[in-house]
């Protein structure tokens, strides 16, 4: 199935997969398997879990980047997605950002000591995949990032993964920050 279809199935909350410039692809999805009962309580769907988890193995994912806080979510849900990582023989590691905010300086210090594990995984054309609550905000922010870092302006970074899913990258203080991140590189 081609990259830019897999986002696009029923039941997953992958939300983009962009090629990388010089390798590799980024991934944003929603918390794998997060899903909204008809009261609006959030609870973890096995099968949506299992589906988008699927895809993502699909798509050649590596590692996959957990955006969210623990207590954002259910009870519960965070040590069964980590179980399910398992079973699927998928990498994790776990960044929280705030919702509707920029990464954190110790998120940013964690960023450069993974940037070796980044660089592997993009050499072999390998997939990095960010989760956060909906996909959009802080998983788009945080790919946009890696497209930077691969040379891409950053309102093309943000461009590409809108053209898959317009809600990434959220509001204006996310956009800017993108901007000064890459002004200092």
């Amino acid at each position: 199935m081609p990259h830019e279809t897999l986002y696009q199935t029923e039941g997953s909350s992958i939300r983009a997969i962009c090629p990388r410039p010089g390798g590799g692809y980024v991934m944003t999805m929603g918390f794998p398997g997060l899903d909204i009962d008809t009261r609006g309580e959030a609870w973890l769907n096995p099968e949506a879990l299992d589906m988008t988890l699927g895809k993502a193995r699909a798509a050649n994912i590596d590692l996959l980047m957990i955006l969210p806080f623990s207590h954002e979510l259910p009870d519960g849900v965070m040590q069964h997605l980590r179980q399910e990582l398992l079973r699927h023989n998928l990498r994790s590691v776990a960044l929280p950002i705030t919702d509707f905010d920029v990464p954190s300086q110790a998120f940013m210090r964690a960023w450069h000591r993974l940037s070796p594990v980044f660089q592997g995984i993009y050499a072999r054309g390998g997939t990095v995949g960010i989760c956060c609550y909906h996909g959009a905000g802080r998983s788009g922010v945080v790919a946009a990032m890696h497209l930077i870092c691969a040379g891409m302006p950053p309102g093309d970074a943000v461009q590409s993964l809108r053209n898959q899913f317009p809600e990434t990258v959220e509001n204006a203080r996310q956009y800017d920050w993108l901007v000064d991140f890459s002004d200092s590189m």
